[in-house]
């Protein structure tokens, strides 16, 4: 199973070796519904030091959890690699 399949696991993997037990303190997630109940559209959005790096949406609430989740850390990799 890659790293891909969980992609929130993944993203904190990486925030942990940054920010050990302090992750909770850089970062918050936005998430959300609209929509009627029969037809639900789930946003979420990953926030690292109050700073927007992911955002997805679903019919799921996993699925735009996962999404946002890979956006983060994808962008998250890309921003520490050109430090």
């Amino acid at each position: 199973m890659s790293n891909d399949d969980h992609p929130r696991t993944d993203l904190n993997n990486e925030l942990q070796r940054v920010y050990g037990p302090f992750v909770s303190h850089h970062v918050r997630w936005e998430v959300y519904s609209r929509g009627p109940a029969n037809a639900l559209t789930w946003y979420a959005t990953v926030y690292i030091n109050d700073m927007n790096y992911g955002t997805a949406s679903s019919h799921n609430k996993s699925g735009a959890q996962d999404d946002a989740a890979r956006q983060a850390r994808d962008n998250w990799r890309r921003e520490r690699s050109n430090q």
